[in-house]
């Protein structure tokens, strides 16, 4: 799999669970057209857009970043680097073929979308950091 020239890497981070996914972003192919596309296929488009101070962009990088998170604590964790790439490969396929994000594209790993994921830290939590107690009825 070859690398385009554009190519930009972005973490998305979960500030207190410590949940974290990096990903290679093709700036040729996302476009702040495309990224509205995406960004208006679901309802509150306005409101992710105001969090990322109005550039679509990068409100589409980030809602990528949390929906690979979910899908990861779905598959129950997820860790892994930039050499395990087999890993990345499947949840970008997974992501593109998610309703809303364009499917695979053009067969090198970004997708229509133009985003790939290349790292992920999104571990469950231990037995031994949840507790029990007694509810009330």
């Amino acid at each position: 799999m070859t690398t385009p020239a554009n190519i930009k890497r972005f973490k998305i981070k979960h500030p207190w669970k410590d949940y974290e996914v990096t990903v290679e972003v093709n700036m040729d192919r996302l476009t702040p057209e495309r990224a509205a596309l995406i960004n208006s296929f679901w309802t509150g488009a306005d409101g992710r857009l105001a969090e990322e101070d109005d550039c679509v962009v990068r409100t589409v990088i980030r809602m990528a970043g949390h929906d690979l998170i979910c899908a990861m604590l779905e598959d129950r964790g997820a860790e892994f680097t930039t050499k395990q790439k087999y890993i990345g490969e499947r949840f970008s396929k997974e992501l593109h073929n998610t309703e809303g994000w364009g499917g695979d594209g053009e067969g090198d790993g970004f997708g229509w979308c133009g985003i790939r994921v290349v790292a992920a830290d999104v571990p469950l939590p231990d037995f031994d950091e949840v507790a029990l107690s007694e509810a009330t009825l």
